[in-house]
Parts: structure tokens; sequence; C-alpha cells
């Protein structure tokens, strides 16, 4: 709930699991496990009035979903896709933030830097900004590729209407926070970082342009990111 301050920041609905065995799936199930057919029951309206979602409709509805998840809940078998892709769920979901669209801000610390990630959802609180999904994960350890995202620690992932009063600059100092922590940036989800923020978060990068010169000389895989970047 970024929304929520003083003792109430950052409150959450905590989820945690582990993979089923196949004998713990239902017996119709346990000959395919690994089946996938993930469903979305629900559909978003194609028109959302752009006054729709706002910080009171927002807090309203963090409230309502706080208060009906369990105290407690255990031993509960759930899909892959319910688990992981909750959104999914409703398809269309994005139409829910109008024609304005919305931004994707996700960014990982390291652990023992927790405390920039605090930092973040009390700037977001103070500046009211309606923020309809927030999510926290916990990483495992570093992958291998140079440019990798993942790190062992926490990342917090976030959807902004565009139109939120000094969202730039806002994030323009929450970069830095991050970038100093040691942090990152979600690539796959970024459409605002600039090179010189890239280059302090992904030390490593100039590792994957040697590869990009051995196997793409001409530059032939291009996109708008690595344009900005100079990926």
């Amino acid at each position: 709930d970024t929304l929520a301050r003083g003792k109430k920041l950052g409150r959450s609905v905590l989820t945690v699991g582990d993979f089923a065995s196949a004998d713990e799936l239902p017996v119709k199930q346990r000959s395919n496990p690994l089946a996938y057919d993930p469903t979305s029951p629900l559909t978003a309206p194609k028109v959302v009035p752009e006054l729709a979602l706002n910080r009171w409709s927002v807090a309203a509805f963090n409230e309502m979903w706080f208060r009906k998840a369990p105290k407690r809940r255990v031993d509960e078998l759930q899909t892959i896709a319910t688990f992981f892709h909750p959104l999914d769920g409703v398809n269309d979901w994005n139409y829910v933030y109008g024609k304005r669209g919305f931004l994707q801000y996700q960014v990982i610390v390291p652990d023992g830097h927790e405390d920039v990630l605090r930092r973040l959802l009390e700037q977001f609180a103070d500046s009211r900004s309606p923020v309809f999904l927030a999510v926290l994960k916990r990483f495992g350890p570093e992958g291998p590729s140079p440019i990798t995202f993942a790190l062992k620690g926490w990342t917090l992932a976030l959807d902004i209407p565009t139109d939120v009063p000094g969202l730039s600059a806002l994030l323009d100092g929450m970069d830095e926070d991050v970038a100093a922590a040691g942090g990152r940036i979600y690539l796959t989800k970024d459409s605002r970082m600039s090179p010189e923020t890239f280059r302090a978060m992904y030390p490593k990068a100039k590792e994957f342009a040697v590869v990009r010169d051995r196997v793409d000389p001409e530059r032939k895989f291009r996109s708008d990111l690595s344009e900005r970047l100079g990926l």
C-alpha cells in the first residue's frame, strides 16, 4: 500500500510458497503435473473515466484488499499462474489507467540496503501518487549475464499513472538512491533511464558490448531502449 503512512507504511498482503511435488497434486493432475492452462475469468472495461483512478479510489481499494486478506492461510495449492501472475486473471487490466497510460518502475537493491526501499515508499506516500499496483519480491543469487537484473536482495515493482505531478524528478532521485546502493532498474520495464544511470547500475555492460559486437557487428537487432542506453 504505497499510500499508507506512519505505522502503516508499506503494509502488505504477504504470500509465500514452495513448489509442490507430484504426489501433492489432485489425483487427476498427477499424470501431467506440468500442464499449464491459465485462465482469465475477468475483463477490464475498455473505457474507464480518467477520474476513476485517483488517490482516494486507490486508497479505498487498498483498504478493501488488505482487510479481505486472511490473517493466515496455509497448505493451499495454487496454480503457477495464480501464484506468479495474479494480474493475468484480468484481461486488459491496463485499461484501468485510461488514455493517460502508466509507467512501470521496478528496482532491486542488494541485501543490507532495505532502507532504500523504505525511503522510496515514504516518498511515494508523501507525494500521494495513486500507485494502483505495488509488488515486493525476494530474489536469489545474481545471474551470469553481464546485464542481469537479478541479485540477492529485494525488488519492488510499481505501476504509476504517467500524469503524476513531478514524477520525472521523483524517479530521477530514486534512481540515484538505488544506484548508490548497488541496485538496478529492470531493463525489461524501463522507458526513461538515462545512459549515465544505466552505466552506474550495470558496470559489466562493457562485457555485453563485446559479445554484441561479435555476433551482431552491423547492429541488426536494435530497439528504442538499446538506442537510448547505448546497448
